[in-house]
């Protein structure tokens, strides 16, 4: 078992809910990074083995042995994302699309789990118009926003998102997230916004356009908790009402608690933080509500 020091990502959209489980001065943290093994961002440990490493370290040395030699990085990550303002309109790459656009081999599917809905109780979701190019019609005369969908979502709501759906969290939601681990993301529309420099975010219509699914939108459902759910490349594991959680079967995992407070070897671990456990590895959760998430060996 191993602790892995969370990484802030300061956002445009961002708030400061998360400020409260991380040592940091920064006011808009829309990601705070349980795990994650990308080019930009590589996870730390705190404590164990790879104490001071990272987790592409770990991951490179262990990937055979868990089934997962075929990725080159760690295939999930997670984190708990403060929406204060809404995310741009965006898209994700399934695979063919992330394939011919990105040269990669395999695209985005990814979840939300809602700890505090939206202001307006609705994420954006999917479009309401027929066609790929009734929506590129829309843009291009400014009315981006009167194509896109919604769907009503409350605290509690799990919400699967796969590649080539229109999507974005809107204002007010605190979620957990886990995406595959490809970094692609296509904006149709961020609201016209300024980043810190004065500057309009960059958007990628194009690639948007020809990585949507005009049939595609996502549905709400409920997690059980301590109950497993599957879906292409992680397994999900809502703990609740549990005094320990055992890492069974033949899979590693992280745990991130979402409420609560508990404590490995001397330190507290926060909301927000992911604790590395393999097979055989028991942490206290007890007066905690945590997420496991445990990735899937995957052939492309």
């Amino acid at each position: 078992m191993q602790i892995l020091q969370p990484i802030v990502h300061e956002t445009v959209w961002g708030g400061t809910k998360l400020a409260a489980f991380v040592e940091t001065d920064c006011r808009k943290i829309g990601h705070l990074y349980g795990v994650i093994d990308t080019m930009k961002m590589r996870s730390k440990f705190l404590t164990g083995p790879y104490r001071g490493r990272t987790i592409h370290d770990w991951f490179v040395d262990n990937r055979n042995r868990y089934g997962l030699g075929n990725f080159e990085e760690l295939p999930i990550l997670t984190a708990l994302v403060e929406a204060a303002d809404n995310l741009s309109i965006q898209v994700h790459p399934d695979d063919g699309a992330a394939r011919e656009l990105e040269g990669k081999v395999f695209g985005k599917n990814e979840s939300f789990y809602l700890l505090e809905p939206p202001t307006t109780g609705r994420m954006f979701n999917g479009i309401n118009v027929q066609t790929v190019e009734e929506f590129r019609h829309l843009i291009e005369e400014n009315n981006t926003l009167d194509g896109v969908g919604t769907v009503e979502v409350h605290a509690g709501d799990y919400v699967y998102v796969t590649g080539g759906t229109l999507h974005a969290a809107a204002a007010g939601s605190l979620s957990f997230e886990i995406e595959e681990n490809c970094d692609s993301t296509y904006r149709f529309y961020d609201f016209n916004r300024l980043d810190k420099n004065g500057n309009k975010r960059p958007l990628q219509v194009e690639k948007a356009l020809a990585s949507l699914k005009p049939e595609l939108k996502s549905e709400v459902s409920a997690l059980e908790p301590n109950s497993p759910r599957r879906e292409r490349m992680y397994e999900l594991t809502l703990v609740k009402n549990k005094d320990i959680y055992a890492c069974e079967g033949e899979m590693f995992g992280f745990v991130v608690l979402l409420s609560g407070e508990t404590e490995i070897d001397g330190l507290r671990i926060k909301p927000g933080t992911s604790v590395l456990m393999e097979p055989g590895d028991v942490i206290a959760v007890k007066n905690c509500t945590a997420m496991v998430a445990k990735p899937i060996p995957y052939a492309f």
